[in-house]
């Protein structure tokens, strides 16, 4: 299933940078819309395919590109793969930058082999984590990950070596207005206080 919003990307979030999603500092993109409705998922809000915010294609790579100090974009949501446009972003994101890719997608392996985005998931990521998220396996000490189900693969042509460790990672940001994002898996949110 794939939406098509013509040139235009429906996100939900947009965190310039992160360093939770991934090593290094990241570009993160929460795509708006997702069919796989897994049970227990965070970001319940994001399933809906109604339009949220809209984002030509070509500003959205802008804004990356100008962005200083990326080591790479994370692409999770909703479900990237399940907007048309993901693949052009793929795409010219290895092609005309020097940035890795770390794809978050509730498709397992088997799921992707199968989809005609595959080869080029396998050709321009450099991690994707496969798999529905599962409630009964979460498990906050995963680092990139929610649930113990969920696989990092590593594509062949891929250019990160890290591995994930043991660890829980939050990120709380607070904008010049003091709004406060927090990001990541916190066991609950009375442990931030």
């Amino acid at each position: 299933m794939s939406i098509d919003y013509g040139e235009f990307f429906n996100v939900a979030h947009i965190e310039p940078q992160s360093h939770i999603y991934g090593p290094g500092s990241r570009f993160v993109v929460w795509f708006q819309g997702c069919s796989l409705g897994c049970s227990g998922c965070w970001n319940q809000r994001m399933w809906s395919f109604a339009a949220r915010t809209l984002i030509h294609r070509q500003e959205l790579f802008e804004k990356i590109v100008q962005t200083p100090n990326l080591h790479g974009i994370s692409l999770l949501g909703g479900e990237p793969l399940q907007q048309s446009q993901t693949i052009w972003l793929l795409e010219k994101i290895r092609r005309e930058t020097e940035l890795t890719i770390f794809l978050y997608t509730g498709y397992n392996l088997f799921e992707l082999k199968n989809n005609d985005e595959w080869s080029v998931v396998l050709r321009d990521c450099d991690v994707v984590v496969t798999g529905r998220y599962k409630e009964s396996l979460r498990d906050t000490n995963l680092q990139w990950r929610g649930s113990k189900n969920q696989e990092l693969f590593y594509p062949p042509l891929s250019r990160i070596s890290e591995q994930p460790t043991q660890t829980n990672e939050v990120e709380v940001i607070i904008d010049a207005t003091g709004k406060i994002t927090v990001l990541g898996y916190p066991e609950t949110l009375t442990d931030l206080i």
